[in-house]
């Protein structure tokens, strides 16, 4: 019985520690901890010591008609290993496509078939975690026409695979407004009995819809409380999770007074004589086609990614279907079942998953979007972006949010040779946070990295001899870049809204060392001095004979001064996780 806890934000870490005494537990949503590196979970770690944490992952993508990602799922389990959690969950729904990486949970057709693909995943996927695996009924923009309802489906998948239901009231809430049914009909024909876990979240109305956008306190849309009372009293909820993942208040106070008021349903349920959950056994299911449908097909899924991603592509469907349909491998019903799904739908589905993956960006490269803004160019360099460039699978990156990062910037170097005259500063300020971007994403710095980090850690402080006497050694995940600015001080000023109009325009010379920990990459301004000294550090030389070469004076001499001096350096440079001593002195 975990209580109720909130979502760990490193945004919002001081005031969670701070009030940690009135939080019981933290979801971790898991694709922050796996795919990025090997390292990233021990920030989580410490939080054990006061908290359990229980992963929540977003790209298992149960129901993809595609093997399931064994990889994932066991990096997943890593995961869960780490933090001892009790169990883990994702949605029912899918994220990817053939080789398209949607990116957002987007819904399934209702029908056998896919309810033997999501079974079969989920128990799989319950096999590799080693703990119980929720599933997550999800909000849905669009419904694809279907033999089952909604509460059916879910149902169904849960009792076949034996899996418990992460059930999010959010989510029920919105479907109901947004497709015109009762939420608590819904209720009584979910197995409640299966309830280990519950979301609540508050979402906006946009254009007459419900959105699902963990923007807002619960009390947006106070039916949620009373759809949570109504559940708690029919089943043993374990956990209950406050979600808000942007918009954050000011005052953490009001996330805490969400979090009072679910405890205190939670605890006058408990008090309460139970109420049996609606249905106490298995109901007997009408016998129905086991074919598969038109729309279980992975030719189906595949296009519908497709026309989700690819603006282009889903103009010219619905101008001309038959034609697209057929360009796509499409059957007459297939088509038919995405008109039936409406253009106003795809389009409304398709401009939030390109919101979601410009936003991602601007965290990519945050600098470079808000110079684009500044200026006035933003929205046109986004749009090219999306054009140009469909979310396909990129195995060379770690993650979606890295290789947008790296396409856009791409991007932006084709757009500076089209347009000369923006070079001077945003070439220095794109190639400033691409090369932040390549040191977090690649294997080598990574594994360099730690291993750097070890042996500075298992080394005492070196005194100025040993310094002297040892071979300093940097690795490739340090770099020194030259720039036409001071960069690092627009990048700063960039980065907080301030005005960049007096930044100095000498050139500098910048540090990069990527430290332990996911997208940790230190920048440091330097003078030629250091850089030379860095470049002397390939473990071949003893720091004396870096000083040597760097002394003004006479070749292959130093003074003691000088030695110091530079094993000062060396020392504030290992600080740094830029340097290593290769050979310890004796």
């Amino acid at each position: 019985m975990l209580g109720v806890g909130i979502g760990y934000r490193p945004e919002l870490r001081e005031q969670q520690l701070k009030h940690g005494d009135r939080i019981d537990w933290f979801e971790l949503i898991a694709d922050r901890y796996v795919r990025s590196v090997p390292e990233s979970m021990e920030r989580a770690l410490p939080l054990l010591e006061r908290h359990p944490l229980i992963p929540h992952a977003l790209e298992t993508s149960v129901g993809t008609d595609a093997p399931l990602d064994e990889a994932y799922c066991q990096e997943v389990a890593e995961l869960v290993r780490a933090v001892r959690a009790p169990f883990s969950s994702d949605h029912l729904c899918m994220t990817r496509a053939g080789d398209v990486e949607l990116g957002q949970l987007t819904p399934l057709p209702f029908t056998e078939a896919a309810i033997r693909r999501c079974a079969a995943n989920a128990r799989r996927v319950q096999e590799i975690l080693g703990v119980p695996f929720l599933l997550e009924n999800i909000t849905y923009a669009f419904a694809i026409p279907s033999p089952l309802g909604e509460a059916e489906f879910i149902t169904r998948v849960l009792t076949e695979a034996d899996c418990g239901l992460l059930l999010d009231l959010a989510n029920v809430f919105i479907n109901s407004q947004n497709h015109r049914y009762d939420p608590y009909a819904f209720l009584d024909a979910l197995p409640l009995e299966r309830v280990v876990q519950v979301h609540l979240a508050g979402g906006e109305r946009r254009g007459g819809q419900w959105i699902d956008s963990h923007s807002q306190r619960v009390d947006s849309h106070p039916e949620v409380w009373k759809l949570l009372e109504y559940v708690a009293e029919r089943s043993q909820v374990r956990a209950v999770l406050i979600e808000r993942d942007q918009n954050f208040p000011e005052e953490f106070q009001e996330m805490l007074e969400d979090i009072d008021r679910a405890k205190e349903i939670l605890h006058r349920a408990h008090r309460a004589a139970p109420r049996p959950p609606h249905r106490s056994t298995l109901p007997a299911w009408p016998e129905r086609p086991s074919t598969p449908l038109p729309t279980d097909a992975h030719v189906f899924q595949t296009a519908l990614a497709r026309l989700l991603v690819e603006d282009g592509l889903r103009k010219r469907f619905f101008a001309a279907p038959p034609a697209v349909g057929e360009e796509l491998g499409l059957g007459p019903e297939q088509v038919e079942a995405l008109l039936a799904v409406g253009a106003g739908h795809l389009n409304t589905f398709a401009h939030d998953l390109s919101s979601k993956r410009l936003s991602l960006i601007t965290k990519a490269a945050p600098a470079s979007c808000r110079w684009l803004q500044l200026h006035k160019l933003w929205h046109d360099v986004s749009h090219r972006f999306t054009e140009e460039h469909a979310p396909r699978h990129s195995p060379e990156f770690v993650n979606r949010t890295v290789r947008d990062g790296f396409w856009f910037l791409q991007l932006l170097s084709r757009v500076l040779e089209e347009r000369p005259e923006l070079r001077f500063p945003l070439e220095d300020i794109l190639r400033f946070e691409r090369v932040q971007l390549e040191l977090c994403s690649t294997v080598a710095p990574v594994e360099t990295a730690l291993e750097f980090r070890r042996a500075f850690e298992s080394r005492a402080a070196p005194g100025v001899e040993e310094l002297a006497a040892a071979r300093p050694l940097s690795g490739p995940h340090v770099r020194v870049e030259r720039f036409g600015c001071d960069v690092v001080e627009l990048v700063r000023r960039l980065n907080a809204g301030e005005a960049t109009e007096e930044v100095p325009l000498k050139p500098s010379l910048v540090l990069f060392s990527k430290a332990p920990g996911f997208r940790n990459v230190r920048h440091l301004a330097i003078n030629e001095r250091t850089s030379a000294l860095l470049a002397l550090c390939d473990g071949s030389r003893t720091t004396a004979e870096i000083a040597a070469r760097l002394s003004p004076g006479a070749a292959g001499e130093a003074s003691a001064q000088e030695v110091r001096s530079c094993a000062e350096v060396v020392r504030r440079l290992m600080e740094l996780n830029a340097l290593t001593l290769a050979v310890p002195a004796n």
